[in-house]
């Protein structure tokens, strides 16, 4: 190393205000500064992260003793490889240093890299107009890494300066005309407005109701809002205390008199204003609630003295395209010590690609690719052994199968297992199912279960869901509700005939994993039918004959089992055909 630059590596972020100051001040130097880049984005990120993400971050000093440059990666659970220590949080990630240095300190830090024995690189969301990859490729050369990279985004954005302009000269924003009549929709004791709240004290208390809001939306287009994630929204809120402290965090919301109805987590940087993470109420989804906000954050840019561009950031939401006048490129840069590793990294980029080209070919890819997962899944849970009987008896079943439904008669709940725990009944909308999703988050089970109530409170009206909580909003056990005449049961691949007019049939409960073994099934099913009950109503429930637990459940609540439907299958054939049955003893548990 020369000299002229001395390199530091920090295993830890210090919170420290000499450093904080240096850092901020070396990217205020940089061509084109973002918000993402300063020290409080990399702070916020370690304090939300610190269980899985491990800094190594590079600090160049020259030989005045200031801060010259700055690459904030991370290494990875093997400590043989390293990223952007911002790549999962940052819309443009970057190394840090004046023109004059970058060159001496990439090849600083990339000969570091080596001698820590980093092996992989991945670099994520570099700007393509920075010049980063070329001295990249140079420093690569020298350090005995390999460099492939490929077009990851496009960012849409908006110039303020290229915006039409009214007969004033003034620019305005597009969208304008649809914002008016959603205010017109809204009524006229419901007046539309907006408002920017930037101190952590004005955030905090509704930045709740906008997380929520976002899981809520996510699941109604049958998606995990990655606000589900405890960590990020850990992230989210530590950004916004230190964003605020230096005034560069907004949080907008657009409410329709005192009802929230879209909201945008953004920030104002260097005379650019930053379109992070928007959603809105899916209940006003018709009247384009976000693309009014988005109308109003322009209208309201222009206002700002400085203000130059709204980033709308990564990702090609057709939306944009409405307001976009430019944009920007991101990377994805690889760097590999092995060719043969380098030379997989592109071949495997190759194919993704073609595979994309195909609607066809990506379907099945994706399929294929959730298959095999679920079977490690069941390989990590289960066993080889118990994993490849069970793949067998799916394969003979494929041929022959029998298959018998016990059908219950629900009566009234045995209230003794409820007493002491508190628990009663909620009827499940889609906030229910965003509280569930955060409270849930890694449960792979139960968050493909909310994902298909979401999909349910969309296209079966008739269909009504409960969950069981207790005091301290734990959502601890799911059941449905629907006319039992024309309900279609899947493990008999039929419908049947409803024993009485307008009786009502239990399904679909859930308990998430959490929860288990603590015999939520049958009280929850108890309290719903007694809802249903009051309504002069019958309500059957049911259970394959195979599922041990729910039969035992059942009748250990003591709901009266009436029938059985047996279906026997030889490939395409079927017959159907329904008995009384014996109620066997079942085992204890």
């Amino acid at each position: 190393m020369t000299e002229a630059l001395r390199l530091v590596v920090l295993t830890e972020i210090p919170e420290d205000a000499e450093l904080r100051q240096q850092w901020n001040a070396l990217v205020d130097r940089v061509d084109r500064p973002q918000v993402f880049y300063t020290y409080e984005w990399s702070l916020a990120v370690q304090r939300a992260y610190n269980a899985t993400l491990h800094p190594l971050v590079l600090v160049a000093y020259d030989d005045t003793n200031s801060l010259c440059g700055i690459a904030a990666l991370a290494t990875g659970p093997d400590d043989h490889s390293a990223s952007f220590l911002c790549a999962t949080t940052g819309d443009y990630c970057d190394f840090l240093s004046e023109s004059k240095q970058k060159s001496e300190f990439m090849n600083e830090a990339l000969r570091e890299l080596k001698k820590r024995n980093i092996r992989r690189i991945a670099l994520a969301n570099l700007p393509a107009d920075s010049s980063t990859l070329s001295l990249l490729r140079e420093s690569c050369q020298k350090s005995g890494f390999h460099c492939y990279a490929r077009m990851a985004y496009i960012c849409a954005q908006v110039s303020i300066n290229q915006l039409e302009r009214g007969k004033d000269g003034k620019p305005f924003a597009p969208g304008l005309k649809r914002l008016r009549r959603f205010e017109k929709a809204m009524g006229p004791g419901a007046k539309v407005r907006i408002e920017h709240r930037r101190s952590w004290e004005a955030v905090e208390p509704v930045l709740p109701e906008f997380m929520q809001a976002h899981v809520a939306r996510f699941l109604e287009i049958g998606r995990i809002s990655n606000l589900a994630d405890s960590h990020r929204r850990v992230f989210l809120s530590e950004l916004a205390r230190v964003l605020s402290q230096s005034q560069w965090f907004v949080l907008s919301r657009m409410l329709s008199g005192e009802r929230p109805v879209a909201w945008h987590y953004g920030f104002q940087f260097h005379g650019s204003w930053f379109w992070y993470q928007p959603t809105f109420d899916s209940s006003v989804e018709k009247h384009w609630p976000g693309f009014c906000l988005l109308s109003q954050v322009i209208q309201d840019s222009i206002e700002i003295p400085g203000m130059t561009m709204l980033d709308l950031g990564l990702g090609s939401e057709a939306y944009k395209a409405k307001f976009a006048n430019e944009s920007r490129e991101t990377l994805h840069v690889s760097l590999h010590r092995s060719v043969l590793e380098h030379s997989r990294a592109i071949v495997r980029h190759k194919v993704a690609e073609a595979v994309k080209s195909s609607p066809r070919w990506e379907r099945f890819a994706n399929g294929a690719r959730q298959r095999v997962r679920a079977f490690r899944v069941r390989s990590r849970d289960e066993g080889i052994r118990s994993t490849l009987g069970w793949l067998g008896k799916r394969l003979v079943r494929l041929i022959r199968a029998r298959d018998e439904v016990f059908f219950y008669e629900l009566t009234g709940p045995d209230p003794t297992p409820l007493q002491s725990d508190k628990v009663f009944l909620k009827q499940i909308d889609l906030s229910v199912l965003a509280a569930a999703a955060m409270q849930n988050f890694g449960d792979e089970g139960t968050m493909a279960y909310l994902v298909r109530c979401a999909r349910r409170l969309r296209t079966e009206p008739e269909s009504v869901g409960f969950v069981l909580t207790n005091p301290a909003g734990e959502l601890l056990h799911f059941t449905w509700a629907r006319p039992f005449e024309g309900f279609y049961w899947s493990e008999l691949n039929s419908t049947l005939s409803s024993p009485s007019p307008g009786d009502a049939v239990m399904f679909d409960s859930w308990t998430p994993v959490s929860q288990r073994g603590r015999g939520y099934y049958a009280p929850t099913l108890g309290l719903a039918v007694a809802r249903i009950r009051q309504e002069g109503k019958r309500a059957w429930g049911f259970s394959a004959s195979t599922n041990i637990s729910s039969v035992r459940g059942l009748e250990k609540a003591g709901f009266r089992r009436c029938f059985s439907v047996i279906r026997q299958r030889i490939l395409w054939w079927q017959r159907i055909f329904q008995k009384n049955v014996a109620i066997p003893v079942l085992p204890d548990a």
